[in-house]
């Protein structure tokens, strides 16, 4: 990407996440500030701890930060005792002694880059910043199970932010379901297309002669992977010939394992574990499936159809706003039922995939970085939104 050079003073930005571990947000946060034009912004990469505060949350990206983007941790929390002390100190001393006690630089904008610890530690910031919070997740999953006075608490928390900023109209939908009086604003999370194809091409995986499916996520219930087996093995016991490869880790890793030996679907369904470069796999296979219940929206997915793969994906928050006009695959529906039949179209009509991968080439142009930089650059720069 060419950068003009801008004679103004560079504005300062810090993002704030909960730490650089795993996950699809801190993967687009990577690509979001290396992209951002440096000659405009001083960037600071804030994460709050130096390592995830989950036990098997360990696994860490290839990608780093570009040299003009600095970052650095708040909390060492590799000590338990460290880790215990500082939940402490944040329960019973004020939060706003706490931010002044950990935050020396001043900003221009702060962004809380997730839900949570990021938006809650900035909701106490005492500078005279421009405040934006980030969701990705639908916040219906989030909220359902709070009490009603936890629930002011959080509105209060995001009413002192400038702007709210959702990565799809699902997500903003959400949330102002549960905040009617709120005015979130839309933006798609941008990804470096060049990179990803570029990385795709750099090993060619060996496969079976059948439809070869392949999912990318941690092994955790929201991503639904126990009804995707135990679809599959529907689709086994009616003498459908199939693989799947499941590239990631995570806590239900042996529980689904058990899952498909009772199944026998040995043969099957192969864990390949976390991969510091999916695309190869992604761009090898026939099909990417997202099974899960819930999402914001799916990096994964816009990956695929950046790399031109059909898809087959629950119909969760996002997803039609992805495929946008296009026929990128099957949005069936959020069940057990609704993925089988899908897989089923799919085994039965294998051709139509070579009309799915059409469509995703058509579709990928809307996810170019270039598009979506445009937006993020308008949104720091506070022009293009009015304030929640």
């Amino acid at each position: 990407m060419q950068y003009e050079r801008c004679d103004d003073m560079k504005k300062k930005v810090a993002f704030f996440i909960e730490s650089m571990v795993v996950g699809g947000a801190e993967k687009v946060l990577i690509d979001l500030v290396n992209n951002l034009n440096p000659n405009k912004y001083e960037i600071t990469v804030i994460s709050l701890f130096k390592k995830s505060i989950y036990s098997d949350y360990c696994f860490q990206f290839d990608e780093e930060f570009k040299h003009h983007v600095k970052y650095k941790y708040l909390i060492d929390n590799t000590s338990i005792l460290r880790y215990q002390f500082f939940n402490y100190l944040y329960a019973h001393l004020s939060k706003r002694n706490m931010y002044r006690y950990l935050i020396k630089d001043e900003f221009d904008v702060e962004v809380a880059f997730y839900e949570g610890w990021p938006t809650e530690f900035v909701s106490y910031s005492t500078q005279d910043s421009y405040k934006i919070a980030w969701l990705h997740t639908d916040q219906k999953r989030l909220y359902e199970n709070l009490l009603t006075s936890k629930i002011e608490e959080k509105n209060s928390i995001y009413r002192t932010f400038n702007q709210v900023v959702g990565v799809s109209e699902g997500v903003c939908k959400s949330f102002i379901n549960i905040f009617p009086n709120s005015k979130p604003q839309c933006i798609y999370n941008p990804l470096q297309d060049e990179l990803i194809f570029n990385k795709a091409q750099k090993e060619e995986i060996k496969r079976q002669d059948v439809t070869q499916f392949v999912t990318v996520g941690r092994l955790i219930t929201v991503k639904g992977y126990e009804r995707l087996i135990s679809a599959l093995a529907k689709c086994k016991r009616e003498g459908y010939s199939f693989g799947l490869w499941m590239i990631g880790d995570g806590e239900n890793r042996e529980q689904l394992k058990e899952m498909v030996e009772r199944y026998q679907l040995d043969e099957e369904i192969q864990f390949l574990g976390q991969k510091n470069n999916p695309y190869p796999y992604v761009k090898a296979a026939d099909c990417l499936i997202c099974s899960s219940y819930a999402e914001g929206l799916s990096t994964v997915v816009i990956e695929a159809i950046i790399l031109g793969k059909p898809v087959i994906t629950t119909n969760c928050s996002g997803m039609e706003e992805i495929f946008g006009s296009m026929e990128c695959g099957y949005i069936c529906e959020n069940s057990e039922e609704g993925l089988q039949q899908a897989l089923k179209k799919v085994l039965e009509k294998p051709n139509d995939l070579g009309y799915f991968h059409k469509q995703a080439l058509q579709r990928k142009v809307f996810f170019s970085l270039t598009n979506r930089m445009a937006d993020v650059e308008l949104l720091l720069d506070g022009v293009a939104f009015k304030n929640y």
